[in-house]
């Protein structure tokens, strides 16, 4: 007869570093005896956990110590602009699928202790994906069928713009170097692009552009740096309307740009910071295109030079420390992809594991402590919403369903979860949506709601804050919708058992805020999504989403009086995205969803 002696999974610091046993309670036993403070780690990444949705809960409870990091990181941000010392620390997890762990660098200043926790990375097939809302059985009575990576199919066929799709087919043209234009440029890139990315110093850049003046060494990666720099400045220019020529698109400076840093990819050997950096600008240049895939693409290419970067400095990595532009090159690396894995489920390079390893960056030029409060903020939520895709939308909950009513089974897998675990989950991830909200510092912190905000950066953060919150909610709504459907149905049964969703006041208050947060999003993002941004895709895409949502609500008798009108905003989504609806693109197959959802103001007016 097999028997395992029943302990706890965990062991608290104090038990652990004395060897003795742990009762796993909070204060466990040993520690109230011992009058000591009984503070928990997570277990090693080889120790088998529970996998429950009780254990889920619990650990992200406690997952708070990664907001609380945060939140004093940016406090000492903005309470001071020296260098922020960290203490010694050693990583010990690489991805599965990348590297073994041998191969982990580890070092004195790189690796934060206090985030040795379970990984929460967004999961493959996740059912997040705008397009996994087309699938519904009300979206697609009324729109007919979409495959559910309809939207990635679409940008792997659309040309590349311009100059682009003839990279090589003449020689090398270097453009114009009118001293007047590009420092036109460069003021406009630090004004409009700098701050979401923050990735150099004004200084840094004017050591490359002084080079590049002086038409020293011009096929080196900084002549490709400050290309893309100029592209940008060209993109993010006020061109009266024209979106879509060469020279709006500042093509004559990004064609030379991307043939200098992919020569260097192809033929250097050595990892570099600086070509991470130049793709991480084309990444930047594709993504204010709307073109999302070319973006993920360069910023891949730029996330595996930096983890050759990490092996490369293995042997000596125990004595170094990361310089700052390369924790900023990480952190966007990051965050691009873990966007694009959000919103495409496109292949992992390998990079977001190292999210919860990586200590922030901090500011080094007193001007920039404000786009670094920003720049970590972002970075903070976009973990958290990592954590939400993979506590709620994950394809191994939707497994345990026998019988999936939709294609991609999030409806079924809510149900098997049960109404009192997925409100204990919504709650834990809303309490750290608020715990991350509340760690910017007052001064910084975009206020809730519709008011104006005075620049990108704080509109950014608050659609963030709203997306976070309508897909915590979103469950709720989606169960509500389809139980309410299937009420209707012919072949449903005439004597229905109590429904515990449709008659629960607190479920009806989780879709209110549903609702509440796709209405907010959506008046916040209008103003994004007339310009060009890092987000335009992004935004796009979550206009689309939200509105999905709220027509279903809208459809739905028990929803229906949550809905405000929505003709206005609907009229207004509309007119931003036929902007950039060029033929065959993903904002005109948004616009041609969006025009068939007709709410129920309209059919009043």
């Amino acid at each position: 007869m097999n028997y395992t002696r029943k302990r706890a999974l965990l062991a608290c610091d104090f038990c652990r570093h004395r060897k003795r046993r742990c009762d796993g309670k909070k204060p466990c036993s040993t520690c109230r005896d011992s009058n000591a403070d009984c503070v928990y780690k997570e277990l090693p990444f080889d120790r088998v956990e529970d996998a429950s949705p009780t254990a889920v809960i619990d650990r992200l409870a406690r997952i708070e110590s990664l907001l609380e990091h945060q939140n004093q990181q940016i406090n000492q941000l903005s309470t001071r602009s020296s260098p922020i010392s960290y203490p010694a620390s050693q990583a010990d997890y690489f991805s599965p699928f990348q590297q073994q762990p041998e191969f982990l660098p580890s070092t004195s200043a790189g690796i934060d202790p206090h985030l040795d926790s379970p990984q929460f990375l967004i999961p493959k097939n996740h059912a997040t994906l705008p397009s996994t809302l087309l699938s519904l059985p009300m979206v697609r009575d009324l729109l007919g069928e979409y495959p559910r990576d309809y939207f990635f199919e679409i940008e792997e066929k659309l040309p590349l713009p311009g100059l682009l799709g003839k990279l090589y087919d003449s020689p090398l043209v270097w453009p114009s170097l009118d001293i007047n234009t590009l420092d036109a440029l460069f003021e406009n890139y630090f004004q409009n692009v700098h701050p979401h990315h923050p990735l150099f110093t004004p200084s840094m850049f004017k050591s490359w552009q002084a080079q590049l003046i002086q038409e020293k060494d011009m096929e080196d990666i900084g002549t490709s740096i400050c290309f893309c720099v100029y592209a940008l400045g060209t993109v993010c220019s006020d061109n009266g309307g024209d979106y879509e020529s060469d020279e709006a698109l500042g093509l004559h400076f990004f064609q030379p740009a991307v043939r200098i840093m992919l020569h260097k990819l192809v033929w250097e050997f050595r990892p570099s910071i600086s070509l991470c950096q130049a793709l991480l600008l084309a990444a930047s240049y594709f993504a204010h295109l709307g073109r999302p895939l070319h973006s993920w693409k360069m910023a891949q290419f730029a996330s595996r030079i930096f983890l050759g970067l990490l092996e490369s400095r293995n042997p000596n990595l125990s004595s170094a420390e990361f310089e700052e532009n390369e924790l900023r090159t990480f952190w966007q690396c990051f965050t691009v992809e873990c966007d694009r894995i959000a919103e495409l489920d496109i292949p992992r390079s390998g990079i977001e594991p190292l999210g919860d390893r990586m200590r922030l960056p901090h500011s080094t030029d007193p001007a920039d402590n404000e786009n670094t409060i920003y720049f970590i903020a972002e970075h903070a939520i976009r973990r958290l919403l990592n954590r939400i895709h993979n506590s709620l939308y994950g394809p191994e909950v939707v497994q345990t369903s026998p019988n999936p009513v939709l294609p991609t089974g999030p409806n079924q897998a809510w149900q098997s979860l049960g109404l009192q675990k997925l409100l204990a989950l919504s709650a834990e991830l809303n309490r750290q949506l608020e715990e991350w909200y509340f760690s910017i510092p007052d001064y910084l912190r975009p206020v809730k709601g519709t008011l104006p905000l005075p620049d990108d950066r704080a509109r950014v953060l608050r659609l963030r804050y709203y997306a976070a919150r309508h897909i915590i909610h979103r469950p709720f709504l989606l169960q509500m919708v389809s139980r309410q459907l299937e009420g209707q149905s012919p072949s449903s049964s005439s004597v229905l058992s109590p429904d515990p969703y449709s008659e629960s006041p607190v479920v009806l208050e989780k879709c209110e805020t549903c609702i509440d947060s796709c209405v907010t999003y959506l008046y916040n993002a209008v103003d994004m999504i007339d310009k060009r941004s890092p987000y335009l895709w992004t935004f796009s895409q979550s206009c689309m989403a939200c509105l999905i949502m709220l027509w279903m609500a809208d459809n739905t008798p028990a929803l229906h009086h949550y809905v405000p009108h929505m003709q206005s905003i609907q009229s207004i989504v509309l007119a931003r995205l036929g902007k950039w609806a060029i033929k065959d693109s993903t904002f005109a197959a948004e616009v041609h969803i969006i025009e068939q959802l007709t709410f129920s103001d309209s059919m009043e007016a």
